[in-house]
């Protein structure tokens, strides 16, 4: 059973106040969600990186540093992501 769901989100730009604003928001957004999870005890991390390139290498250490978590990538759909091996 999942235990922890983590979602890394691209947007909010450098500045630490609208990447606040935005976890604030998705956290609205997802609201249902995240009381249904945490009512069966499951931890929901909402991590807003700015670039869809910080994004995409945050959510790749997260698959390494959270092994037994969902991790989730959340990116705008103007184009794909690459990776190392070509399109994810």
């Amino acid at each position: 059973m999942v235990k922890e769901i983590r979602i890394y989100i691209e947007g909010g730009g450098d500045d630490r106040d609208t990447k606040r604003q935005m976890r604030q928001g998705f956290s609205g957004f997802l609201r249902d969600m995240v009381q249904i999870a945490r009512s069966k005890r499951i931890k929901w991390d909402i991590v807003v990186c700015g670039s869809r390139n910080n994004a995409f290498s945050s959510f790749k250490n997260a698959i390494e540093d959270y092994p037994d978590a969902f991790n989730v990538l959340l990116v705008d759909s103007e184009g794909t992501v690459k990776n190392d091996l070509g399109r994810i």
